[in-house]
């Protein structure tokens, strides 16, 4: 892994494709084997570097400490939220830690809420 200025870059050894989410934005893109990731923040961030990057059982998440951050797969922009939408003021990796942990359905294709069975007017009425 290097850093240049405003920039990280990993080459993805393989054999098999890397998975690497982009935090807050949720963005995921397929690195191939021997493709490299590089992402980019725009000038005037402080440190000067991405953010904080962990290793999940199958994916990297690296959470990023700009507003925004651009993300090139083999020096190719990708599509993604992280290039555009900016982080809100004041959004940290430990209030998004508090929304979501254990709460997996609050996030876009999480686990369906159970069904939950109201009991009928009568029986309501009767516990009155």
């Amino acid at each position: 892994m290097t850093r240049t200025d405003h920039e990280w870059s990993l080459c993805n050894p393989g054999p098999g494709t890397l998975l690497v989410w982009v935090e807050p934005w949720c963005d995921e893109f397929e690195v191939p084997p021997s493709a490299t990731i590089t992402l980019k923040t725009p000038d005037g961030v402080e440190s000067g570097t991405v953010g904080e990057i962990e290793w999940g059982p199958e994916n990297l998440i690296i959470w990023a400490n700009g507003p925004t951050v651009a993300v090139f797969v083999d020096d190719v922009l990708q599509e993604s939220a992280s290039a555009i939408v900016p982080i809100p003021n004041g959004l940290t990796k430990g209030m998004l830690n508090t929304l979501f942990a254990e709460h997996p359905q609050a996030r876009l294709g999480g686990y369906p809420l159970p069904v939950v069975a109201t009991p009928p007017w009568w029986r309501r009425l009767r516990n009155l």
